[in-house]
């Protein structure tokens, strides 16, 4: 399955949402009724482009098997799940303001908003199906941050409307996409192929991002910026423990 045709088909897909969301004003906030099916169009690029592709190879049942294989994932891949999530106990106590109350409603509503809008819609597509590729050819680093690179990418339009994103300095983003990358890229490369881990670190490391509002950290750059460290560290650890259970340096140039 050759990227070209993934890349094509994700973005023409995203950028068909994209566009509706840009004409559109009411449309411009996911949370809303009328701007709710085009980011769903938009955020499920990757992935309804990795079902198109797979159907027409025929390996969709695996595809999609790979979403719940469970089996093949080793528990030092747990660990990079929760990480995102004791990040945020870690740095809590160093918010810059005050916490805000908050319901477990609300919080089981934020997990089934950010799975929809996230993962589920991307992570068939960025490692079902391009990291897969990429990883045929090139060592898992060096095809986690060019899979980085495109996510980087795909997410730029968002910054030109009043989305979500925009309040969130590009740089800062850029440099986060690209070590989840490397962390999902990881998780990826322990677990035979399953894509659970993929799926369940990006709605955690999302969910990071979202609960940090209500433990003090309103400003999202405040967050992005505070656990940036935080985040370089745990992809460091993420590239050791791959050594270390595999004795794959990532880079297919650089063996022992």
């Amino acid at each position: 399955m050759m990227p070209v045709q993934f890349l094509f088909l994700t973005f023409a897909i995203s950028l068909v949402g994209f566009a509706c969301i840009f004409v559109i004003p009411a449309a411009r906030s996911p949370e809303s009724i009328v701007g709710f099916p085009f980011w769903i169009l938009m955020v499920w690029g990757p992935s309804l482009a990795a079902v198109i592709l797979s159907f027409r190879a025929g390996n969709l049942a695996d595809l999609l098997g790979r979403v719940v294989q469970l089996s093949t994932v080793p528990l030092v891949v747990w660990v990079l799940v929760v990480a995102p999530l004791f990040t945020l106990v870690l740095l809590k106590p160093f918010a810059p303001d005050e916490t805000a109350p908050l319901a477990a409603g609300l919080v089981a509503a934020m997990v089934g908003f950010n799975l929809i809008l996230g993962p589920l819609g991307e992570e068939l597509g960025w490692r079902g199906v391009m990291q897969e590729h990429l990883n045929q050819h090139l060592g898992w680093l060096e095809a986690s941050l060019l899979v980085g690179v495109v996510w980087v990418i795909w997410h730029l339009p968002l910054w030109t409307i009043d989305s979500p994103h925009s309040q969130i300095s590009p740089a800062l983003f850029a440099m986060h996409c690209m070590l989840y990358s490397v962390i999902i890229g990881a998780a990826y490369a322990l677990s035979g192929g399953s894509l659970l881990p993929a799926v369940l670190i990006h709605l955690t490391v999302n969910l990071a991002s979202n609960l940090a509002v209500f433990a003090g950290f309103r400003d999202p750059n405040a967050w992005f910026a505070s656990s940036l460290v935080a985040y370089v560290v745990l992809a460091g650890l993420s590239i050791v423990i791959v050594f270390a259970r595999t004795g794959q340096t990532g880079f297919r140039w650089l063996t022992f």
